[in-house]
Parts: structure tokens; sequence; C-alpha cells
């Protein structure tokens, strides 16, 4: 009895020596004692496999009910250093804490082997516990609760806490009607306050109590947000910023509820969240842009900008903070439960180079094409290296490939009149896509289904490269027309159509023409006819400049075959035949024209396009209109044609 009240002692020593060293390597130093303070840090990284030690030598021996206070305390100091630590998985972690109970059960003379870790809590509990024990079985509880919560087994941690209720009696109240019931469980139990004669805890259970009650109302919220329920998860995320939330936590925290209220429609509240958020940690980005898409939806176009350029801003100067601090976590806190992955993945931060082009477009759309072409000149100083076809933008916004976004660039220059410029960024644009261009290329739109759908992914990449070289070769020609080179922009044009004629569409699966694309096509193929009719308005202008009306007016002809509802082409083809004195012809497609022009105009507006080609129907526009229409009415009152 005296050797074993004597291994007690010693034991107890180096789990209190152990948990003291590891409180003196994780506190806050200042600047003196530096190497002190690097001979307490390699101390305490010592710490975890310390305790395992001192764990093994006690488990080495039968289990017996005196020395079970001081095992489990040594058994939750080193459950919670590998928890801070990241340094098992949850798997080994649970299974160390079923060892635990095992031993606890083993003590009693009660069999614990083959029963599950909800079994073994069953069985431990349903004993009666010593008063002893009862503080070290409770942090243990609180430990597996962790595990649970951080696996998404609130079945499991809310039966426990059943349980712990049901064996403290009225101690822990039942939850009220509407109340959340996890919470409430979590909210009632009151674990003991370790005593001066206890062995040393490196965390305390009432410590970990507030953990475990903020990270469940934490995930509770996410999920319940998750799942489409927002009115339930603002009242669990209201919970958890009620609890001892880390700034980051408590930031995450008024950004989710920011987004339950944009979903409940109260938007102005949702702003004031996720200013909330900003004012409690200005340095947590994705508050930020949420508050940017949340502007976005409200039209609130200043705002949004505003609040990318301040987000894009933040992060061009990322590289430039601090380095995290190197110190060992001290405790488990709610920040290291959280983390799951699917809140890692909504409050993943941007790329510079995601926010800097949102930042850019949003910038084009609104018309602000000085500063757009800037902020796209700067994107592609960051994508200098690495093949372009290759180039997909990666992170939590829905972004274009990178052709795509080089294009948007071209259109910005060339909507400011840079024209060497967007003629070089168009270059890059060919260069890189021309070897994956097909000679020839045949799609069929007809069928769902193919035998090989690798052979179908690479059919329409072709198809990609196709039209993204055409497009290229379309907003060159443009380009050139504006420098006053006529020739250079008809033989550009034509490379565009050229381009376009590689690609034939079949329909297979039920009658129709070419334009008539299917269900199954690609979103690109309705791309097509739209290239096609910009191009052919394009060349046909040039042959206008070149006096070469004969050829513009075929191609204004076949322009409106492929985009009926451009008002750009009608006035051309119009202007084309008033050129050549056909005025017969012009005051007859004048009559069909003019009858219903608001509805062309609307039909074009429809039309969805890419950016950069509604800014090339844009600059399509026929100059002359009011003199036009002029001449038409007064020609048509002359000969008493019918209007």
């Amino acid at each position: 009895m005296a050797a074993a009240s004597s291994c007690l002692s010693l034991w107890r020593a180096e789990n209190d020596g152990l948990a003291g060293r590891w409180r003196r390597g994780s506190a806050p130093r200042g600047e003196e004692g530096l190497m002190a303070a690097a001979l307490e840090d390699q101390a305490a990284h010592e710490c975890p496999r310390a305790f395992q030690r001192l764990l093994q030598k006690i488990q080495g021996l039968p289990a017996v009910l005196p020395a079970l206070p001081l095992e489990l305390t040594i058994l939750c100091n080193s459950l919670l250093l590998d928890m801070a630590l990241s340094r098992d998985s949850s798997e080994k972690l649970v299974a160390r804490i079923d060892c635990g109970l095992r031993r606890v059960l083993e003590a009693r003379a009660v069999p614990g082997e083959g029963l599950s870790s909800e079994g073994l809590w069953q069985k431990a509990i349903q004993q009666e516990i010593p008063e002893e024990l009862q503080g070290p079985l409770h942090q243990l509880a609180a430990l597996q609760g962790l595990l649970w919560l951080a696996g998404n087994h609130l079945g499991a941690l809310k039966g426990l806490w059943q349980q712990l209720q049901g064996a403290k009696g009225p101690g822990l109240p039942l939850h009220r009607s509407g109340e959340n019931e996890l919470l409430s469980l979590l909210q009632g139990w009151h674990p003991a306050d370790p005593g001066e004669s206890d062995p040393l805890v490196l965390q305390s259970s009432r410590d970990l109590k507030d953990v475990l009650w903020t990270s469940a109302a934490f995930l509770q919220g996410f999920q319940e947000l998750d799942a489409g329920k927002p009115a339930t998860a603002l009242a669990s995320l209201q919970a958890a910023a009620t609890g001892l939330c880390p700034k980051r936590v408590l930031a995450q925290v008024f950004t989710l509820m920011g987004c339950c209220n944009l979903k409940m429609g109260k938007p102005q509240t949702a702003i004031q969240c996720l200013k909330q958020a900003l004012q409690v940690d200005s340095s947590f980005l994705p508050a930020l842009y949420q508050a940017a898409l949340l502007y976005r939806q409200l039209g609130l176009v200043e705002a949004e900008l505003e609040a990318l350029a301040l987000l894009d801003q933040a992060l061009d100067g990322s590289t430039q903070m601090a380095p995290a601090s190197l110190d060992p976590p001290s405790f488990v806190g709610v920040e290291l439960l959280i983390c799951t992955p699917r809140v890692c993945a909504f409050f993943g931060q941007n790329s510079p180079s995601e926010v800097k082009y949102l930042l850019a477009q949003r910038c084009l759309q609104e018309g602000r094409a000085k500063e757009a072409a800037e902020l796209y000149l700067d994107l592609l100083a960051l994508w200098q290296e690495g093949p372009l076809h290759q180039g997909i933008l990666r992170g939590g916004l829905a972004l274009p490939r990178v052709p795509e976004v080089f294009l948007e660039a071209a259109s910005a220059l060339e909507e400011v009149a840079r024209h060497q410029e967007a003629i070089a960024v168009c270059e890059e644009v060919v260069s890189q896509t021309s070897r994956l261009v097909p000679k020839k290329l045949q799609i069929d739109v007809g069928s769902s289904a193919s035998e090989d759908s690798r052979e179908v992914e690479r059919e329409r990449e072709g198809l990609r490269c196709t039209l993204w070289r055409a497009t290229a070769y379309l907003l060159q020609g443009c380009a050139q027309a504006k420098l006053g080179e006529a020739k250079e922009a008809v033989s550009l044009s034509s490379r565009c159509l050229q381009d376009l004629l590689r690609i034939q569409f079949v329909n297979t699966g039920s009658q129709g023409t070419e334009e008539d694309v299917g269900p199954f096509a690609p979103t690109e193929a309705k791309r097509l006819p739209q290239i096609r009719q910009l191009a052919l308005t394009v060349r046909g202008v040039e042959f206008l400049e070149l006096g070469r009306e004969k050829e513009a007016l075929m191609d204004f002809q076949h322009s409106l075959r492929f985009g009926p509802g451009s008002p750009a082409a009608h006035w051309y083809l119009l202007h084309t035949l008033w050129k050549l004195g056909r005025r017969r012809e012009a005051r007859a497609h004048w009559y069909k024209f003019r009858t219903n022009p608001g509805l062309m105009e609307e039909e074009e507006a429809k039309r969805p396009s890419p950016q950069y080609l509604r800014l090339c129907m844009k600059w399509m526009r026929f100059p002359h209109v009011e003199s036009l229409a002029k001449d038409l009415e007064s020609s048509s009152e002359e000969s008493g044609q019918e209007p």
C-alpha cells in the first residue's frame, strides 16, 4: 500500500511538473529572456510525448479506483495537448478515450469489451460515480463531446449529455419548449472546478464547457443556414455571439448572421452585421467580400466598388503582413473545433487575382473603362507565367477561363482608345490558342449522350479555342478600324470568319438548321452566330471606307441572316442601299424596319453575350441615324410610298 501511494505521489508530481512546464512554454513573452524562452519552448514541445509515457506507466498496471482520478487527469492532459497541436486523428483520440473508459469499468469489475463509445459511456455513467472521480470523468466527457462535435456527431453528443443529466439528478434543468435542446443541455451542465489538492489540469472543465457550448451554437447555426433555415440559424448564431469567441470567430459569426438576414429579406440588417464583423476584426476579408456581394444585390454600385477596392488593396498588401506566431497553442479553443471543411470553404480567402478580376469586370460593366483597363493590366501582369489555355481561376468565385479575361481586357483597352495595347493583348490569345484550333470541327448537338465523354470534352475545348481566337481577330479588326487601317481591319475580320467556317454543327437527334443548335449544344455554340454577325458588320463598314459598296452590301445582308435583331446591321444596310442609289429597295427595307424598331432594340439587349461582345455591338452602332432616317422619310413622302 505504501509503495502504491509512493508511485501515485511520483506520478502526481510528474503530471504537475509537465503541466506547469507547458503553461510556461505557452505563455506570452516580452523581449527579455529570449534564451530562457527558447529553452522553455523546447521543453514544452516535449510535453506531449512525456504525458504519453507517463500514461503508459500507469496503464501498464491493473486499473484500481484510487489511481483512476490521477490516471484520467493525465489522459485528459495528454488528449488536450494532442488536440491543440493536431497530433492525432479524431479516430485515434476517440480510441484513447475508449481505453480510459474501459479502465474505469475494469476498476468497477464491469465488462466493457466490444462496446461502442456510446455504450462505454452509458455503462460508466450508469454506475454510481465516486465523488473523487466525478471531476476527471466529466472532463473526459467534455473532450469526448468536443471530438463528437468536430465530427458532426450531434446525436451522440446530445445523448451523452442527457445521460450526464440523468446521472446528476436535478442539477441539469430540462430545456424549455422552443429552445435548442443541445444548447440547453450544455448550458445547464455545471462541472466542478478542480480543487487545490487535485492534480493539475491544463484546461478546466468549466473552460471546456464554454468552448463546447459556443462551438455547438456556431456549427448548428452554420448547418441550419446551409440547409436553408435562416431564421433558426440566426437564433443559434446569436447564441454563439454571446459565448467566449476570439475576434476572428466573432467576425465569422457576424458574417453568417448577415447572410441569414439577407436570406430573410432584411438587407439593411445584413449590412449592419457585416459592419460589426469588420469592426470586431478589420482584417477579416471574407466579411468585406460578402459586403461587396450584398451591395451588388442591392444595386449600390459605389458601395460595392469601394468594398472590392478595399479588398483588392488588402490582398495586395497581404504579403507584407506580419507572420503568424510560431508559439504553440496553449489550449483547445472554439476556432479549432469549427474548422470543418465546409466552414473553411465558406470563409476561404479569395486570391488577389480573383478579387482584382471581379473589380475590373464590375468597373467595365458600369462604364468605368479607364479604371477597368488599369485593373486588367495589373491582373495580366500576375499571369506572365504558365500556358494561357490552361489557366482557370480558382476559389469561391465563378470566374471564366483566362482567355476570356484577356478578351475582356482588350475590350477595356479598346474602350479607352488604347488600340495598340488592345491589339497586343489579343495577339497573346491568338498565339496561345492557335495550336489548339482544329482544322475542322464537327459537333453533334442533337444528342444528350456520347460513347466517349473525353472525346466530347476534347471537341468542346476545340470549339472554345476556335471561338477565342476568332473573337481576338474580331477585336483586333475593330482596333485597326479605329486606327484608320481599313485594309488590315478587313483582313482580320476575314480571318475571324474563316475560323468560324471551321465549325460545323450537325443535329442527328432532331431536324433543324445549323443555327438551331439544339438543347444539348454547349453554351459556346450559341455564341458563334453573334461573332459571325459582328465580324460581317465590321468588315462591311470597312468595305464602305474603301469604297467597295457592293461587297459591303453583301456583308450586311449576310450579317442580318445571323443577327436579324441587330439595329446596326439594318442601318448600315439602308445606308449602303441609299449610297448605291437603290432608293426603292431602301424605302422597302425602311418600311419593314421602322414598323417595330423598339422590338428590335429590345431583342438585341436581351441576347446573352459576354461583356466583350456587348462592347463590340456598341461600337458597331450606326453614327448617322437621324439624318438617314430623315432622308428616307422624305424620299417615301416624295414617292408616295406607304410609310
